[in-house]
């Protein structure tokens, strides 16, 4: 993708193409700083281009260079192999509108999990704070795989500057999917991820009340303690003046916890595309709550069906009914 730099910005792209006709040269590059990704992952490699042993060949190979408008709309939106979190504006042929939902995700999601399970390895510190914010997941010393002492589940509430390009899904959306959960195992737990100051407390006053219309007592919701990246308004996590650094961590913990849920109830966010890469099975055992499954339904209708769904996973089978046939509901 490219832009020639004369020509004025607009909606038309990738604009009209350019190659600069400069030679290359041998540049020495000093990057300050200990690197953004070795503070969260392992080195993709052992290669270092500045290493003697390697192969010298590597230093007058060309770098390249993005400016913003290469990212975006360059990569976010006219890149084919890039996975995308929902169909946001993108041409056509990317955004394939005459292909489902669910299958257009699930494309994408198979090819990001065989590049996120390749080279995106968590270092201790960030394993250690997830298993310290979801103390119902315990990690086996010898592999990834994860157990879970009673089920678990995962809800992702994204609020902050969401609205208006995509649905602001409700707390009391989540809460019939939450009391199905609890009713199915009374000693289960949830693991809340959410960058809203107010969702947590909500759920403490209103869920746990003991009425008919709540959960009761036995509910046990488990957050990442001393969240600082939490919004009370439409600013994003990102955009609250908290330390970047910060707000990664914080980020990165709720996705590697939430992947070791046993269920997950989510919206559209790139952060829980994160969470199904690297956790590719929770896909069959999720719940998108803002998803339209069908053109032909209500919403009303829909939100039963997904409920009617989801009580079949929790109970691992059974009778379909006849509107979740009607939905044509994917199963595992």
């Amino acid at each position: 993708w490219a832009r020639d730099p004369d020509e004025p910005l607009g909606y038309t792209f990738p604009g009209v193409p350019y190659k600069e006709t400069d030679a290359l040269q041998s540049k020495e590059f000093i990057i300050p700083g200990t690197g953004i990704w070795n503070h969260y992952f392992y080195p993709v490699s052992d290669f270092n281009p500045a290493d003697d042993t390697n192969d010298a060949s590597c230093r007058n190979k060309p770098l390249i260079a993005m400016d913003y408008l290469h990212v975006l709309p360059g990569l976010h939106s006219h890149a084919p192999w890039v996975p995308h979190p929902w169909r946001y504006w993108m041409p056509e042929y990317i955004q394939q509108p005459d292909i489902p939902m669910k299958i257009w995700l699930d494309d994408q999601r198979k090819r990001a999990t065989t590049v996120v399970q390749k080279y995106i390895r968590f270092n201790p510190y960030l394993k250690q704070r997830a298993l310290c914010a979801h103390p119902a997941a315990t990690t086996n010393n010898n592999s990834e795989e994860t157990t879970n002492d009673a089920p678990t589940l995962g809800m992702h509430i994204r609020h902050g500057d969401k609205f208006p390009s995509r649905e602001r899904i409700q707390l009391e959306e989540f809460f019939p999917f939450a009391k199905a959960f609890i009713q199915a195992y009374p000693e289960g737990t949830i693991y809340l991820a959410t960058d809203s100051a107010l969702v947590y407390h909500q759920i403490q006053q209103s869920w746990t009340t003991g009425d008919d219309d709540s959960i009761g007592q036995q509910l046990r919701v488990v957050v990442q303690p001393a969240v600082q990246g939490l919004s009370r308004n439409d600013t994003a996590a990102f955009d609250l003046g908290v330390s970047k650094h910060r707000t990664n961590v914080e980020a990165l913990t709720d996705i590697l916890a939430l992947s070791k849920c046993n269920y997950l109830l989510h919206g559209w966010s790139a952060m829980t595309e994160a969470v199904f890469f690297l956790n590719p099975k929770l896909i069959d055992n999720a719940i998108d709550l803002e998803m339209d499954w069908t053109l032909d339904i209500t919403k009303e209708l829909q939100d039963v069906a997904k409920l009617d769904y989801f009580k079949y996973l929790l109970l691992g089978g059974g009778e379909m009914t006849p509107l979740m046939r009607k939905l044509k509901l994917r199963l595992p």
